[in-house]
């Protein structure tokens, strides 16, 4: 599968199937605290947040967007600047076939030639497959917030994982 992968910029209109993508996480997953999915012009807009200091790539498959990677800022204050945090999500039809990772790994590198200190992940500590994706890309974890995000009908807390550059 690997083979046919191809690691990209993404581009407007990428935006339909990431929204896809997204929405299905919003819906059956606690990998984000989004509620209610978004719209396509939510997704616009959010695509606009991403340019060359932030990029946003996708893992593209026969055509297809199997998956996308993108760091934000991590805070708005200007002494966060050189941090950044990491976003993941793989589509249902490709999990668990080292897409995760090669999004992961290739941000990683735009990150450092971007000339950031730190990136930052928060992991809803259920999503276990994620914690271990980013251990073993060497992120160290940082700490656990206990009952942060509310979702399903339970409490979920939250694990900061950290990769310094």
């Amino acid at each position: 599968m690997l083979d046919s992968i191809k690691l990209r910029e993404a581009r407007p209109e990428d935006l339909a199937e990431i929204l896809e993508i997204y929405n299905d996480a919003v819906l059956n997953t606690a990998a984000t605290f989004d509620l209610e999915p978004h719209t396509l012009e939510a997704r616009r807009e959010w695509f606009k947040g991403h340019d060359m200091h932030y990029p946003l790539i996708t893992a593209e498959i026969h055509g297809n967007i199997a998956g996308y990677c993108c760091v934000s800022p991590y805070a708005t204050k200007a002494g966060y600047s050189k941090t950044v945090e990491l976003s993941v999500y793989v589509d249902t039809k490709y999990r668990r076939q080292g897409i995760a990772t090669a999004l992961v790994q290739e941000i990683i590198g735009r990150a450092k030639g971007l000339g950031y200190h730190a990136i930052v992940s928060s992991i809803s500590s259920s999503n276990q497959e994620s914690v271990a994706l980013h251990r073993r890309l060497g992120f160290e974890f940082r700490g656990r917030l206990k009952d942060l995000g509310f979702k399903f009908g339970q409490w979920q807390d939250v694990s900061l994982y950290e990769l310094l550059l």
